[in-house]
């Protein structure tokens, strides 16, 4: 598939996304490529299609990417969660009509119907993070930058949240989930480890945490489900990996 996301920093860092990609950046410098991401400068260089990110066409750019950070989960714009969610559409000049069919559908969606009336500071962690996925996803962007927020979410928003970035991402979206969470790695099709920064790894999700020296030399542990996957191979209960919790039990009862 054609690459759609591009990102370059000096001769460090370079990978390119294909649409319907979901991505894991790890390690201790996710921050710094979230940093250049977003204050782009003369290192560093982004294309989203054929468009590079540059100061003279940020805004158009900005218009196809979404971030949901976690240094803004309690910076609101508006009086309500619903005004929160449709401040987006609003600045980019949405009918009525619109606005209200899509926060109608988004907000059954991801569980917010009955809170579209609250005020987002009386939100839980969970909720908040909901609405600012909401929030970014409701102008329909084709990239979705995540900064360490997956954690705030309690279990089965959890659940619910990486159901709905697989939808996402089946209809032409990239996601870039920055972590420290292993375990969330198991969702992305690609982990990318940035270190020093510098980029200490790339690849399928499958193959990087095989690196196992690697990524202890990293300080990065293996997420449970892949550590009890290579302790029952090792003793030759199953013969290829299944990363998640039904596909294991279904081979073992097997």
């Amino acid at each position: 598939m054609k690459d759609y996301f591009k990102y370059r920093y000096t001769t460090d860092i370079e990978f390119n996304l294909s649409l319907k990609t979901h991505v894991a950046i790890i390690g201790n410098s996710g921050d710094f490529f979230l940093d250049t991401l977003i204050n782009n400068n003369d290192k560093c260089n982004i294309f989203i299609g054929d468009k590079e990110y540059t100061p003279e066409n940020k805004f158009y750019i900005r218009k196809l990417m979404s971030f949901v950070l976690y240094k803004h989960l309690n910076i609101f714009v508006g009086e309500t969660v619903r005004d929160e969610i449709v401040f987006g559409l609003e600045s980019l000049a949405f009918t009525k009509n619109e606005i209200n069919e899509r926060v109608n559908s988004l907000s059954r969606r991801f569980k917010l119907d009955n809170l579209l009336e609250k005020d987002p500071n009386s939100l839980g962690s969970s909720d908040k993070v909901k609405m600012k996925i909401l929030s970014s996803l409701i102008i329909k962007p084709n990239v979705l930058v995540l900064d360490n927020v997956l954690c705030e979410l309690d279990y089965v928003d959890k659940l619910l949240i990486f159901d709905i970035l697989k939808e996402y991402t089946d209809n032409e979206g990239v996601v870039i989930n920055i972590t420290n969470d292993m375990e969330e790695t198991l969702e992305a099709s690609r982990i990318i480890i940035i270190h020093d920064n510098k980029l200490a790894c790339d690849g399928k999700t499958i193959s990087v945490l095989n690196e196992e020296k690697l990524l202890k030399r990293l300080g990065l542990g293996m997420p449970f489900i892949v550590e009890l996957n290579k302790y029952l191979m090792d003793y030759g209960i199953i013969n290829k990996y299944y990363l998640t919790n039904e596909k294991l039990v279904g081979a073992l009862w097997k």
